[in-house]
């Protein structure tokens, strides 16, 4: 049993450069980023897709929790960090697609210097989305990301679990 273990942790290092060898080196700075998040021990979000339709979602203390609108604040039974693991998987399976990944110059977010990413993803069942990531300069992690549809922030610092 031992030897499986071992085995399969080699091979995992041994693959782990050829999977994302596919994806374009312009969209690595992206899957860095989302890496980051989802190793993040805290961080809280909030995504506009309309004025009438807000989201903010939080992990903190290894729970997830997720406010839909003015809704109050609910524990979510989805793992957050899990949940951008297991996009990364499809990142690199090929399902979901990065292209044109290119630097867009730089921004300052809430005081964060961050370097800008503009990036189209493709979903089977969508179309494809032009959007910019917001790249923490100092520590790898996503600030911001906007596409014609969507604004997103991301905080990691001064927070606590929300009153339920």
């Amino acid at each position: 049993m031992m030897m499986k273990k071992i085995a399969l942790v080699i091979s995992a290092l041994i693959l782990a450069p050829s999977v994302y060898a596919a994806t374009d080196a312009a969209c690595m700075p992206i899957i860095k980023a989302s890496e980051a998040r989802a190793a993040a021990s805290a961080w809280a979000s909030s995504t506009t897709v309309s004025p009438e339709f807000k989201m903010q979602a939080m992990k903190i203390n290894g729970q997830s929790y997720t406010q839909v609108g003015d809704g109050g604040w609910k524990k979510s039974p989805i793992d957050h960090s899990e949940n951008e693991r297991q996009m990364l998987a499809q990142i690199t399976s090929g399902q979901i697609k990065l292209s044109r990944c290119k630097d867009s110059g730089s921004d300052v977010i809430d005081g964060v210097a961050t370097r800008v990413v503009a990036y189209v993803m493709e979903m089977p069942g969508a179309p494809a989305t032009a959007a910019k990531l917001f790249i923490g300069k100092a520590d790898g992690l996503p600030y911001a990301q906007s596409s014609d549809k969507t604004q997103s922030r991301y905080r990691y610092t001064g927070l606590s679990a929300p009153k339920l």
